[in-house]
């Protein structure tokens, strides 16, 4: 494809009294690398700075709290106190150096602060629970002063502190002017509360005296739901009603976003399955009664869909968040015309979205230095010797290690025994709304193939193999396969395992089905199931999923996990939690109930096995005796979840010398 130097998302946009170089705008994520003493950590400065290097015009700055003692899940940029003006100013200064704008998201966590996991109640426009289980507390008419006060100062320090403009975060129904704008949060009954006028005060109110507090001309952003798609929330009617009256307190663009926090998060970062541009038609229909540019959020997931939406003009610009993840240069390789060289965002939910107990920085599938570019910067050199190096393995963890021990200028050779190259990636895009995933494959592939390493399916390694093709450094990642678990009758009958429908092995046309397990391939894998039966025109589907958890697909984040279950309830799926398999009958299986009582379940017409995998190394440590180097990547070392294999990959093969 040629490039798109002339491409409409390309041109200079005037926001307030200020011009940009592009219609690109970083959306505001939760990183979890902020600093504990509400500074900007160099962790989140170079992530910032490269994705100004890789051409985005305007980056907004997640959740910078007007005040500290209001923390917006754990560490939080803050602009409460003048002291933190000058640091922020060094910052601001490198990101100018880098070619991008600085919107911080000026906000009062408000209803979300966690001072509620001390004992405190978090202040709000009214009583209700937060999303983190806490009762907030209605605030009293001085309080609300004094935050509007602290929104006027903050935005004066950010503006002294060099940023090009300050972003208001209004949307979702929640954190302090998102939950006074939302009848889902605010019951007030005086000036505050009741009407859509009276509820948009505190707004109104907030934009005013930052308008008192900066220079003329220095941009307001205002981030807004187009529709808050929950009954009983603000409607794009209402909106359409609102924002003109709202716009002309001082804000100089829209930002459409949409949904609610609470009640349906995934309407707010859509996951697999859900349509693109999930925003557009609410922020097309606002962008008509408004004289100001609208950007637009929302699974955008490359430029060149959302220059189609500005040339249309249904908007002026567009916000990434998860592409820039995946890709912090998505913005200069579309302007070169490099679309292949695009790391691609599946809008997996992965690590960016739903993060681990044990570690809450956020991570990325397909680029595993996300958050972690100090650690693994953009440029190394090459490797003090190059080897000859086989890779045993083409999932996603294989073709990371290849790809990375190609740039480290190592020569590589990787084998796949299966016709197609993915793992279990490639299994898992069979479900429904997950074909995308095959993207980061393909990405990785097309990679591996300009780095010169030589792909080779249809080969499956053996010990043999191995020794006679001589190489200096071999890397496993052969991968993981089914666990079955040693229950009563195992061995006497014959197992089918989920993996062996969905490679076709086993094919279920009709009758009745029992999945043994209740994680997150047993639940896609019921969407296939489902989903065949549906085509083949068979509406008496009867199916039964048996987990012994309280909750199935546990892992799951709930951008997809809640759209996957209300699909399988709507399609009359059994899914029974808290039991527990303690016989296998063949077309039959006996469960343990919750109070303890046993139940014959069946008979059935198919029983998969889903319960689990396990790491698959079938050489242990023979390549050891004449290879001088073995390392085992992905699945083979250990079985988890595929957002843990590139960066697994990543670091271990990152001083590969």
């Amino acid at each position: 494809m040629a490039d798109m130097r002339n491409a409409k998302i390309f041109q200079p946009i005037k926001i307030g009294g200020r011009t940009f170089k592009n219609r690109v705008m970083m959306a505001p994520m939760t990183l979890s690398i902020e600093a504990m003493d509400g500074g900007v950590s160099p962790e989140l400065q170079q992530h910032y700075i490269e994705r100004a290097e890789g051409g985005v015009a305007i980056l907004e700055m997640d959740a910078v709290t007007v005040d500290l003692g209001y923390l917006y899940r754990g560490p939080t940029t803050c602009m409460d106190d003048d002291s933190y003006i000058p640091a922020f100013k060094e910052f601001t200064d490198k990101l100018h150096a880098a070619g991008g704008a600085l919107f911080p998201q000026v906000t009062h966590p408000g209803p979300e602060s966690i001072i509620g996991y001390f004992g405190q109640n978090p202040p709000g426009p009214s009583v209700y629970i937060n999303d983190n289980g806490h009762y907030t507390r209605e605030m009293d008419k001085d309080e609300i002063h004094a935050v509007i006060k602290q929104y006027g100062a903050a935005c004066r320090r950010a503006e002294l502190a060099g940023c090009d403009g300050i972003s208001l975060h209004c949307a979702h129904a929640y954190m302090m002017p998102g939950a006074f704008l939302s009848p889902l949060r605010n019951f007030r009954s005086d000036e505050y509360g009741g009407s859509i006028d009276n509820r948009a005060r505190f707004v109104c109110e907030v934009i005013d005296e930052i308008r008192r507090n900066v220079s003329p001309g220095f941009p307001i952003i205002m981030r807004v739901s187009g529709s808050e798609r929950y009954p009983g929330g603000n409607t794009l009617d209402d909106m359409l009603y609102i924002l003109p009256k709202i716009v002309a307190h001082g804000v100089d663009a829209l930002e459409i976003s949409g949904g609610t926090q609470y009640e349906a998060p995934w309407t707010i970062i859509p996951g697999h399955g859900e349509p693109r541009g999930a925003n557009v038609h609410e922020a097309s229909a606002i962008k008509q009664v408004v004289d100001v540019p609208v950007y637009v959020v929302g699974k955008i997931e490359n430029l060149v869909y959302g220059n189609e939406l500005i040339e249309r003009g249904l908007v002026d610009g567009i916000t990434l968040g998860r592409p820039l993840l995946a890709d912090p240069d998505i913005v200069k390789k579309t302007y070169e015309g490099r679309l292949d060289d695009i790391a691609p965002c599946a809008s997996c939910c992965g690590g960016c979205v739903s993060r681990t107990a044990e570690d809450q920085v956020a991570k990325c599938n397909i680029n595993p230095r996300v958050c972690r570019e100090t650690v693994y910067p953009r440029e190394r050199g090459k490797a003090d010797k190059r080897k000859k190096v086989l890779v045993i393995g083409g999932g996603p963890g294989g073709l990371m290690a290849a790809k990375t021990a190609a740039e480290r200028g190592h020569i590589v050779t990787l084998w796949e025994k299966d016709k197609d190259y993915g793992g279990q990636v490639n299994l898992a895009s069979r479900a429904p709304g997950k074909q995308d995933d095959m993207k980061w494959i393909q990405y990785l592939i097309v990679q591996c193939r300009k780095l010169g390493v030589e792909l080779v399916n249809g080969r499956e390694a053996t010990v043999e193999s191995v020794k006679e093709f001589a190489p200096e450094a071999v890397i496993i990642a052969t991968g993981a396969t089914p666990m079955i678990p040693n229950i009563p009758g195992i061995s006497n009958h014959a197992i089918v395992t989920a993996q062996d429908f969905l490679t076709g092995k086993h094919p279920i046309v009709e009758g009745r089905v029992c999945i043994l397990g209740g994680g997150i391939v047993a639940l896609e894998t019921a969407e296939v199931v489902e989903q065949f039966h549906r085509y083949q025109g068979h509406d008496d589907l009867f199916m039964d999923i048996v987990e012994m958890l309280p909750i199935m697909a546990q892992d799951l984040c709930a951008n997809n996990r809640e759209p996957m279950m209300r699909r399988l309830r709507a399609a009359g799926v059994h899914m029974y939690t808290r039991t527990k398999v303690v016989e296998y009958r063949g077309n039959s299986v006996v469960v343990e109930k919750e109070d303890g009582s046993l139940v014959e379940m069946g008979p059935y017409d198919h029983i998969l096995f889903s319960m689990g995998t396990k790491s698959y190394n079938p050489f242990g440590e023979e390549l050891a005796e004449f290879v001088p180097e073995v390392k085992v990547v992905g699945d083979a070392k250990l079985a988890r979840r595929v957002v843990m294999l590139p960066e697994k990959a990543l670091m271990l093969l990152w001083n590969f010398n």
